[in-house]
């Protein structure tokens, strides 16, 4: 009976590691991928601000 408490609760130590690392890394991951779509918002604007401002302003009214 003591065997198996020990072994229970060395398997839940390590499932609660586990779940830990898992965690860890989601939080990770999830981070890098919010970073990246922000670095690529802000370049999509300036990118569209100086093409439009390249393209825009030229084309005025015609008459």
């Amino acid at each position: 009976m003591t065997h198996y408490a020990l072994t229970q609760t060395a398997v839940w130590a390590a499932d609660l590691e586990a779940k830990g690392f898992l965690g860890t890394v989601g939080k990770i991951a999830a981070a890098t991928i919010i970073f990246f779509i922000a670095i690529g918002l802000i370049v999509g604007l300036l990118i569209g601000f100086f093409v439009g401002r390249a393209v825009g302003r030229n084309q005025g009214r015609r008459d």
